[in-house]
């Protein structure tokens, strides 16, 4: 319904619209477009083969509306160089980004997805910044490939629907916070993504409410889910597997974890940072095994440090949770 919603005022201002930039299709190719560091101040949709050469900001009260089969690739520029619009490292990243102010709709299909990468012959991880929001709600990104940002997508205070994408060699591939100078409560649903092979899976962090379900999370070198700073997070039926960590907490005292695999990590599968002195309640999860000498084996938390807070694995699973990941 919200998703029904978002569309059908789309297409209204899509159609009362003249000033549109759309990319043509010439010969059966698309043509590239250029876009250099500047603000999109009217309704924009982008398709084709887009090239990106320094920040881009779309504008409150803009939509930037991507078509399916775009690919969006951003050019390696200088950190906090000319091609920066923004030196503000707080709410900024170092390389190229889409800055979101008004509201982006990127929604490809499981057969013409949506493309984010880099722009360099031999790519790496943190090549470009992030889709960053800022204040913004009714954002969109369905059916995407996010490959080579800092954070792929970073909620900062906004509200945007991250489902059945792909994120791999990213520094961290979702990330999220509210901030307390903007009246927006961060609300970021991760749905139904696969997300592997970055360095971090998920951050949720600073007062941010959002559900993390059936997701396949794994391969990532340092963590799956990250809980920090009051980040709230309803984390269930996710595959969160051979991670350098499965899932840390930070400063958290709410969240709801059961109904995970959660197993094979490479660290723990559940970890406290110092500064957790905080209970956890981690029941109704499978954890690779029914041995619980093994299971708190993969526990960093009280038993370990008399510092931090104590995970209650009990109630767990003894065999692993049917209908996880992506169905």
């Amino acid at each position: 319904m919200i998703k029904k919603k978002i569309f059908q005022a789309l297409l209204i201002g899509l159609t009362a619209a003249v000033a549109f930039t759309l990319l043509t299709q010439q010969s059966g190719f698309a043509k590239e477009l250029v876009v250099n560091k500047g603000v999109l101040d009217k309704d924009t949709i982008w398709s084709g083969d887009i090239l990106i050469q320094g920040d881009v900001e779309v504008a409150r009260g803009v939509t930037l509306l991507i078509m399916p089969g775009t690919t969006v690739r951003f050019a390696k520029i200088k950190d906090f160089g000319p091609n920066k619009m923004y030196s503000d490292k707080d709410n900024h990243f170092s390389r190229a980004e889409i800055f979101v102010l008004g509201r982006l709709y990127a929604q490809g299909t499981k057969d013409n997805p949506i493309i984010f990468t880099s722009a360099e012959e031999s790519p790496a991880p943190g090549d470009w910044g992030a889709i960053n929001f800022n204040g913004s709600v009714d954002n969109l990104l369905e059916y995407c490939e996010v490959m080579y940002a800092q954070t792929a997508v970073h909620c900062h205070a906004s509200q945007v629907a991250v489902l059945h994408n792909t994120f791999k060699y990213n520094g961290t591939a979702v990330g999220s916070k509210n901030l307390p100078d903007v009246p927006v409560s961060c609300v970021m649903p991760v749905l139904y993504n696969l997300i592997t092979e970055n360095g971090g899976g998920i951050i949720i962090g600073g007062g941010t409410a959002s559900p993390v379900a059936h997701n396949e999370i794994s391969g990532n070198k340092f963590f799956g889910v990250y809980l920090k700073k009051g980040g709230r997070a309803a984390v269930r039926f996710n595959n969160i597997n051979n991670n350098g960590k499965g899932v840390i907490f930070y400063a958290t005292k709410e969240a709801l974890l059961r109904d995970n695999n959660i197993a094979d990590n490479e660290n723990y599968n559940i970890s406290m940072l110092e500064g957790q002195p905080y209970d956890i309640v981690a029941r109704n999860n499978w954890w690779g095994t029914t041995d619980e000498k093994k299971m708190q084996e993969k526990v960093m938390d009280k038993g370990r440090d008399q510092s931090l807070g104590k995970v209650d694995l009990t109630d767990f699973y003894t065999a692993p949770v049917v209908g996880t990941g992506i169905l």
